[in-house]
């Protein structure tokens, strides 16, 4: 009777202790540091994740990147999230629904100069912004060498803006390679995460023209937002 009470009781306690958040990278639950080699430099190094949602409720979540140790040459730019994609080492809040799996991605942006072995350890930490105590983090490290692997892209779009920097005109070429341009938009984002600009788009392969000629001069973020996902996010730089 006590072996089986015993039993019984580990069983339950597993139940308890079974994580609530994992995190997926290319299909698979991440146990171990992901290991990323790049070049430098790369202004446009992404990693693509997703969060599973294990628990029946819905889980309000916000990621925060922090940089364990390395060179501050390798960084973290931004963080996006589905419906919203923001500047910095913390994301915006998203749901993920009971049981559910939610996308996300990381651009780090690698500066030129490094030497092949130089590397940075990131963690991102996904927390349940209504519980403290369901959380995970993930640790991912990149590594500068010759034969480098860039992160797996999650789809075939592209989006390049010229010229850049720009003075009174950006031109946006974007291409969304089949996938269906209906309810798609551009979104321009200033360095504190808000929309300065909001482009409707309805073809799937189209240059829009856009005047900046207002807005100051600085870093800026433009995205393109697939489905109310953000598909393709590239910096770009205003100077008068």
């Amino acid at each position: 009777m006590k072996k089986a009470l015993l039993f019984i009781g580990l069983f339950a306690s597993a139940i308890v202790l079974r994580a609530q958040i994992d995190v997926l990278y290319q299909g698979n639950v991440v146990n171990d540091t992901i290991v990323v080699y790049e070049q430098s430099p790369n202004e446009e190094s992404y990693i693509y994740l997703k969060c599973k949602n294990n628990s029946d409720a819905v889980v309000s979540a916000q990621i925060t990147a922090t940089t364990i140790y390395g060179t501050e040459d390798i960084h973290v730019m931004s963080i996006c999230v589905p419906g919203s994609c923001v500047p910095g080492v913390v994301s915006g809040v998203f749901n993920m629904l009971p049981n559910g799996e939610a996308e996300w991605d990381a651009w780090i942006e690698i500066n030129e100069g490094l030497a092949n072995g130089t590397s940075t350890l990131f963690s991102f930490t996904i927390q349940d912004t209504l519980n403290a105590d369901n959380n995970k983090t993930v640790f991912v490290k990149y590594i500068i060498g010759e034969n480098s692997v860039n992160a797996l892209s999650k789809n075939n779009v592209s989006i390049d803006l010229y010229p850049n920097p720009a003075r009174n005109v950006v031109n946006i070429e974007y291409n969304l390679s089949g996938s269906n341009a209906m309810g798609s938009k551009i979104e321009i984002r200033n360095m504190l995460g808000s929309v300065v600009k909001e482009i409707s788009i309805a073809d799937n392969q189209s240059i829009q023209r856009i005047n900046v000629s207002e807005m100051p001069n600085g870093v800026y973020l433009c995205s393109v937002v697939c489905n109310g996902k953000v598909c393709k996010t590239k910096k770009m730089v205003v100077k008068h």
